[in-house]
C-alpha cells in the first residue's frame, strides 16, 4: 500500500503515462504536432514522477531510521537526494523542451505545416479535463510532511505546468479550425517552451538545495544536453519529413 506521501508521485506517475500513450497515438495518427508535443511533455513527466517517487522512497528510509530527525547527518542524505532527483529531472526536462521547440520551430520554417484532424481536440479537451482533476486531488492532498518536501513540492508544479500547457494545445488546436493552421507548431512550440522552462527551475532548485550538485561543472552537462536535443530533432524531423 502506497504511504501518503508517495500516493500523489504514484497517481501523477500512472495518469501521465496513460496520457502520453493517448496523446501520442492520437497526435500521430490526427497529424497533430501539439498534441505529439504534450505527448512527449507527458513522457517527460513519467520520468520526472518515476525518479521523484524513487528519491521520496528512499528519504521516507532515512526518515525511519531516525524517526526523532536526531542526526544532522541523516538530514543531509535526505536533502541530498531530493536535489539530485531534481537535477537529473532538470536535465531531463530541459532536453525534450528543446527538442520540442527545435522540431517544431523547423517545421514552421521549411513550412510543412499539415492542418490536424478535428478528433484531436476532443483529445486535448479529454486531456485537459484530467489534467484539470489531477491538480485538485493534488491540492486536497496538500503535503506537508518534511521526508519529500522538494519532490512533493515539485510534484504539485509540474502538475500545474500539465494544466497550463493542456490549456495552450486545446487553444492551438482550435485555431486550426479557423484556418490559422500554424498554431499547431505554435501551440507545440510553447509546450517545449514550458518543458524547457520547467527543467531551467529544477535545475537551480537543484543547485540551491545541494552542495554537491553546485560544485558539478554544469557546463558540459549542458552543452551535452544541447547536443542530444538537436539529434533527436534530426531523427524525429527524417521520420515526419
Amino acid at each position: 500500500m502506497e504511504s501518503k506521501e508517495n500516493n500523489p508521485i504514484f497517481i501523477s506517475l500512472i495518469t501521465n503515462f496513460l496520457l502520453m500513450i493517448g496523446k501520442g497515438i492520437v497526435g500521430l495518427l490526427a497529424n497533430s504536432n501539439a498534441l505529439v508535443a504534450d505527448a512527449a511533455h507527458s513522457m517527460s513527466d513519467v520520468i520526472f514522477f518515476l525518479i521523484n517517487y524513487r528519491a521520496c522512497k528512499e528519504c521516507q528510509m532515512y526518515a525511519k531510521i531516525d524517526k526523532k530527525r536526531t542526526s544532522k547527518k541523516n538530514d543531509q542524505k535526505i536533502v541530498e537526494t531530493e536535489a539530485r532527483a531534481t537535477y537529473y529531472t532538470g536535465i531531463i526536462l530541459f532536453t525534450i523542451g528543446m527538442t520540442i521547440c527545435s522540431h517544431n520551430f523547423m517545421i514552421l520554417v521549411l513550412g510543412k505545416e499539415e492542418k490536424p484532424n478535428s478528433i484531436t481536440i476532443l483529445a486535448a479537451f479529454i486531456s485537459l479535463g484530467i489534467y484539470a482533476w489531477l491538480y485538485k486531488y493534488l491540492e486536497k492532498s496538500n503535503n506537508k510532511e518534511k521526508d519529500c518536501f522538494l519532490t512533493a513540492k515539485n510534484t504539485f508544479w509540474q502538475n500545474k505546468i500539465n494544466l497550463i500547457s493542456g490549456t495552450v494545445v486545446v487553444v492551438g488546436l482550435i485555431g486550426t479550425l479557423f484556418g490559422f493552421i500554424f498554431m499547431d507548431e505554435v501551440a507545440a512550440i510553447v509546450v517545449g517552451s514550458i518543458v524547457l522552462s520547467m527543467g531551467i527551475k529544477l535545475f537551480i532548485e537543484a543547485v540551491e538545495h545541494s552542495e554537491f550538485v553546485a560544485k558539478c561543472d554544469y557546463k558540459p552537462v549542458i552543452a551535452c544536453s544541447i547536443i542530444v536535443s538537436m539529434i533527436l530533432t534530426i531523427i524525429s524531423l527524417s521520420i515526419q519529413l
